[in-house]
């Protein structure tokens, strides 16, 4: 894909997150979530939407830091503030997104740990 496929998929990604349909739309059927700090695999569009919506369930605020894009990936970091932890207090994260074809193929989230979802 080119970074102008890529960069469109991921505007459809947020436009539908943003207002909560179904993003999973844009997953490829063998899409897998890794959480980085622990090593769990979630697979398949269903079940990695689902723990997606859960996860941001769990913050009080969440911020994108930086966004860069290239042909079939992107990196995306940010913070946030865990409802489960003291106000204030920030967590740092980055998420990787592999694409193809259209669709987002692959994620691995780094620093957001073992999260209750």
């Amino acid at each position: 894909m080119s970074t102008d496929s890529t960069q469109s998929t991921m505007d459809r990604y947020f436009e539908l997150m943003g207002r909560e349909a179904d993003f999973g739309t844009c997953y490829s059927s063998e899409v897998t979530w890794l959480i980085a700090d622990t090593v769990e695999v979630i697979s398949g569009p269903d079940a990695v939407r689902d723990y997606v919506v859960a996860l941001h369930a769990t913050f009080v605020d969440s911020h994108t830091r930086r966004y860069l894009i290239g042909d079939d990936h992107v990196y995306l970091e940010g913070d946030c503030e865990p409802i489960s932890s003291e106000p204030g207090e920030r967590t740092w994260f980055c998420v990787a997104y592999d694409l193809a074809d259209g669709a987002i193929t692959a994620m691995r989230c780094y620093g957001l740990g073992a999260r209750e979802v």
